[in-house]
């Protein structure tokens, strides 16, 4: 879960962006928009736009004379007085985000806000409703409010302070599901020209403290899919930017930070963005000078890009079975295939599940084996405290748009060795010499767009939210079936820590019908689900026989359940009850 402190920077960093507006575009783009009554309103970002409008400093001042009973605070209202408060307390406040409730004709109706408290909680803030007759407005506004920190922050509760002599406020709050915890007995001081409430007795008021759990139950009547990104504000404005302003001499701006970023958070020295992780695996394989007459063993149950990139410069792929537990290969395993003419080993860290690359890696030196890590679906996956990707000569990285982050289509490479990031920039701009127009090689043509890098920044700055809720997705999926023993999930490995891009489960023999009866009854019942890999060994180009009996028990008993990053409680729960059915019918 969230450390305070991941938190707290996680907080301030989205303010920063939130606040970071130089113009009305960039207002627009930080904005969240929402339907009530067949209108658009919107939540659009308090900035440093606000400071200098007076009539905004008036309209405040007013809004808050007029509901002086709500606070508790009170004191003689001015414009001077507003100016300070906006500056200081809100722009200023790492801990306080607000946003004007807006109609589509951007007219101001209120405000409603966020702030953390002093031991990191997030509290509902400065609610006020002003210019508006329409009934549910607020009720909308403070639900999208809670959706998107849901999004940003992956927080389970949120909490709200409210006087209890404003009883129409506490009615409109516990209609939102909000429960009283706690009361305090308040009595009024004075503070030179202020009147401000402070914990005494006897009390002449007291405060309601006030929580939600931000979790949603509702079974839900759409279909229910295999996956799904997360895409916010940051996303749109960045993407907008690329549009407008990312060509001629700022054509790669997007593509340099996307790549610095990912460096960075992996823990390479050198990242280089692909128009797909298949390319990358393909230039990993060219740079590290793999052709015919060699052998690169693959797992037997991935997709067919692993193998394809193999293809691609001539040389053999060759099958290699997996852990029964943890579906990804093993130095056990390994052994079992490796010959004298085996160049390379691509570990793939299946569904976010990372292999022991410590142990591998030390036996592929000890053979003079290069390792290329597919880590495809594996952006975050920790491995004796390294992030996937980190441990071979190349990492390889995608962002299709089924993956945890996403760019519509796109990969990344990663080293640490600059004469093979060197070999891989020239391969991949045709076999260019650096600066000139003149080819001296054969080269490819793999490269990632500025637009495209611009989703894939906001994505990797958003990570670790987006990683948190596909662990919860798994931890809820174990929880609610662990009763169930006639099925497993797809396991660590020791050391690891999986991002749980996909939750797997495998049937065992006890029940009687197949894997295909389980999901033609969840598809019947409108979820979606995705059968694991077949043994890729079995695809009729590659003529291959061989006998890997874990690979086979995997990809013929086993499925990808729902597990995109958008999935609600309610949703976890009708997959799981589904399924638990279906299983008291087989058995």
């Amino acid at each position: 879960m969230n450390s305070s402190s991941d938190l707290k920077m996680r907080f301030i960093q989205w303010k920063i962006f939130l606040q970071g507006v130089n113009n009305l575009n960039d207002l627009i783009n930080r904005s969240e928009t929402f339907l009530h009554n067949n209108h658009q309103y919107y939540l659009v970002p308090f900035s440093k736009m606000d400071l200098v409008d007076s009539d905004r400093i008036c309209l405040l001042t007013q809004w808050r004379a007029e509901h002086q009973y709500a606070y508790p605070t009170r004191f003689t209202c001015s414009e001077d007085r507003t100016f300070k408060w906006l500056a200081q307390f809100v722009l200023n406040n790492d801990n306080r985000v607000m946003f004007w409730v807006i109609d589509d004709y951007f007219k101001l109706l209120g405000h409603i806000g966020v702030a953390r408290n002093n031991i990191g909680e997030f509290e509902i803030d400065n609610v006020l409703k002003a210019y508006t007759t329409n009934k549910g407005l607020f009720t909308k506004a403070q639900i999208t409010l809670e959706k998107i920190l849901n999004k940003e922050f992956n927080i389970a509760n949120i909490y709200l302070n409210v006087l209890e002599s404003n009883s129409r406020a506490v009615i409109f709050y516990k209609k939102l599901n909000y429960l009283p915890i706690k009361i305090t007995s308040l009595i009024w001081k004075t503070e030179g020209t202020n009147k401000i409430l402070v914990a005494g007795s006897p009390a002449q008021e007291r405060i309601i403290r006030m929580e939600k759990k931000l979790i949603d139950s509702e079974i839900p009547s759409s279909r229910i899919l295999t996956a799904g990104p997360s895409i916010s504000n940051r996303e749109i404005d960045y993407v907008y930017q690329a549009t407008k302003f990312g060509w001629n001499q700022n054509h790669s701006d997007y593509i340099a930070k996307f790549e610095n970023k990912f460096a960075e958070y992996v823990g390479s020295e050198y990242a280089l963005c692909t128009s797909s992780c298949t390319g990358a695996l393909h230039l990993a394989l060219v740079a590290l000078g793999i052709g015919p007459g060699d052998e690169v063993i693959v797992p037997d149950i991935t997709w067919v890009a692993t193998a394809s990139a193999v293809s691609y410069v001539g040389a053999t792929p060759v099958f290699a079975d997996v852990d029964i537990k943890s579906w990804v290969l093993s130095v056990e395993t390994i052994k079992k295939v490796v010959t004298k003419k085996t160049k390379a080993i691509i570990p793939v860290h299946l569904y976010g599940f990372g292999a022991p690359m410590q142990e591998i890696v030390e036996f592929a030196n000890s053979k003079n084996i290069f390792v290329v890590e597919d880590a495809a679906p594996a952006v975050g996956t920790q491995i004796r405290g390294k992030y996937a990707g980190t441990f071979g000569q190349f990492g390889c990285f995608s962002f299709q748009g089924a993956k945890m982050l996403v760019s519509g289509e796109g990969g990344m490479i990663v080293t640490s060795d600059k004469t093979l990031i060197d070999r891989v920039r020239k391969l991949q701009d045709h076999g260019r010499k650096p600066g000139t127009f003149w080819i001296d090689e054969i080269g490819y043509k793999y490269k990632m767009n500025n637009l495209t890098a611009a989703l894939g920044l906001a994505q990797i700055e958003r990570v670790d939210v987006q990683i948190e809720k596909k662990r919860s997705i798994y931890k809820t999926y174990r929880s609610l079936l662990s009763d169930l023993t006639q099925l497993t999930f797809q396991e660590a490995v020791e050391n690891t820590e999986s991002i749980c891009w996909m939750t797997s489960i495998q049937l065992n023999e006890s029940v009687s019908a197949s894997i295909k009866s389980l999901v033609d009854y969840l598809s019947q019942n409108n979820i979606d689900t995705r059968p694991v890999f077949p043994n890729i060994h079995t695809y009729p180009m590659w003529k291959t026989k061989k006998s890997n009996p874990n690979s086979h028990i995997i990809s013929s008993r086993s499925i990808n359940l729902p597990s995109g990053i958008n999935m609600t409680n309610g949703a976890l729960i009708k997959v799981t009850d589904m399924i638990r059915q279906w299983v008291k019918e087989n058995v």
